[in-house]
């Protein structure tokens, strides 16, 4: 049985939630970008991987919950297999989906599907639109609070 994962608000996109640790890194770009991920009080196993690199100072971030099989057999795998072990694990269940920001870490979550698309999956069209009309409802609501306002 997996758990669906909710990531907690601030924390880094490779350490998810309080208590995780790293069992693998798949991918590194100065910081980790893919692998899985294990709670050390559940035990539970996670895919994660940055969907868009990691190269500026707002990425976003896919999570999978994974059976102890599946973990195992991503584990033996490399190269070329082990990608699209991923891709396909991640194109066929809902995700937990971050917005991560460098220095706040995860700011924003919600869950969704990816879609194929080449070169890589992508979020799914209402997926994409509903994250960044909920980021953009979240500053008007800053913004029209009397604190913020210019005088």
């Amino acid at each position: 049985m997996t758990e669906p994962l909710t990531p907690d608000l601030g924390a880094l996109p490779w350490k998810p939630k309080r208590g995780f640790s790293m069992v693998r890194e798949f991918n590194r770009w100065d910081i980790p970008t893919s692998g899985i991920v294990r709670s050390r009080w559940t035990r539970h196993y996670y895919l994660f991987q940055c969907l868009d690199g990691a190269s500026g100072q707002y990425s976003v971030w896919a999570y999978l919950a994974l059976t102890r099989s599946e973990a195992r057999r991503l584990l033996s795998l490399q190269g070329d297999e082990l990608r699209a072990a991923q891709h396909e694990l991640m194109l066929t269940r809902t995700l937990a989906v971050v917005v991560a920001e460098e220095d706040a870490g995860i700011i924003h979550r919600v869950r969704g599907r990816l879609a194929q698309s080449e070169p890589e999956p992508r979020l799914e069209r209402d997926v994409s639109l509903r994250v960044q009309r909920e980021i953009q409802d979240e500053a008007s609501a800053v913004h029209a609070m009397p604190v913020f306002a210019m005088s």
